[in-house]
């Protein structure tokens, strides 16, 4: 049983990982703050992925198990690889996007309590 662990450990090892973006080490380009022409204009870093690196997820303990269709999920694991975020930071900060976008959601909500019946 240790041999396999430490044959993952190597092949762990010897995967070559991105570094992942992050605003604080990512330079801004002189010109324009966009990729090269290559690469159609991309903004490698947009507003919305810094305000994912800066959402703080240090004091959740709640775990809720979600299900997603499988292009999101390789889409997730894509994301991961090229940002370095990982999909609970990503699904946490998108309910919370959603909640503050929608306030009508938590009115449905509050809705549903006041008239729950015990």
């Amino acid at each position: 049983m240790s041999e396999i662990k430490s044959l993952a450990d190597q092949l762990r090892s010897s995967l070559v990982v991105p570094e992942p973006i992050s605003p604080k080490t990512t330079k801004p380009k002189a010109t324009t703050g966009k990729a090269a022409a290559g690469d159609k204009g991309v903004d490698l870093n947009p507003k919305i992925l810094q305000e994912i690196l800066a959402y703080d997820t240090a004091e959740h303990k709640t775990m809720v198990h979600a299900r997603f269709d499988a292009k999101t999920a390789k889409m997730l694991g894509h994301f991961k690889m090229a940002t370095g975020v990982e999909n609970t930071r990503i699904a946490a900060f998108a309910v919370h996007y959603l909640f503050s976008v929608h306030p009508e959601l938590k009115s449905i909500i509050k809705h549903y309590i006041q008239n729950l019946e015990l």
